[in-house]
């Protein structure tokens, strides 16, 4: 299949799922990555704010903030074709509806320090065990990820949207880890060489 016909299959696999049935795989998947390590022991990340279908990642960026993590959230810049992520400090007050419908940080939030960031947690419609990765096809993360490929990245993902390959290039940056509602599931690029499999 090519991108955008994997694209809207993974995208009519993820909207049947029923919302009680979503509520509670996102429940799951979000108490994983909080017994996981590499994030209960980062101090500050980057955590994108779910659209549409994606995985609810408000209880993360609820329980963050409650533990005094610095957590960035994406800002998109159509005309420069760039992302940055600046500092979230309330989820009411922070955001307003920005590019795409998404919404994103105000012109009150700082950006945060990439310097300090030990843990990514990045959005895709769909991923294989090897990490490639799905995106949306505006490739804001994929070359985020390439300038800062230093840092750790995480997906959350549901089980049923880790396929056996994806149509891929060699621009598209895989992650290190896939948080699903089963666990950890360390990716072909981590190797086993920096995360635990819980």
């Amino acid at each position: 299949m090519t991108k955008r016909e994997t694209r809207i299959l993974s995208e009519k696999i993820r909207g049947a799922i029923d919302p009680e049935k979503k509520a509670s795989l996102d429940r799951i998947i979000s108490n994983n990555l909080f017994g996981w390590d590499p994030f209960s022991k980062s101090t500050a990340l980057l955590c994108y704010i779910p659209y549409k279908s994606e995985i609810d990642t408000r209880l993360i960026l609820t329980r963050a903030l409650e533990t005094g993590k610095r957590i960035g959230v994406p800002r998109i810049d159509p005309a420069r074709s760039s992302m940055r992520f600046f500092l979230l400090s309330d989820l009411d007050r922070s955001l307003h509806r920005g590019a795409y419908g998404i919404l994103e940080p105000n012109n009150n939030c700082s950006e945060i320090r990439y310097d300090e960031v030990d843990l990514i947690i990045a959005p895709g419609l769909a991923f294989t065990a090897r990490g490639d990765r799905l995106g949306y096809g505006g490739g804001y993360y994929d070359r985020f990820l390439a300038a800062h490929s230093d840092i750790p990245c995480c997906a959350l993902i549901y089980d049923r949207l880790i396929l056996d390959s994806l149509p891929v290039k060699e621009t598209d940056i895989r992650v290190d880890y896939l948080i699903t509602e089963s666990g950890i599931r360390i990716s072909e690029r981590t190797d086993g060489k920096n995360g635990e499999n819980g």
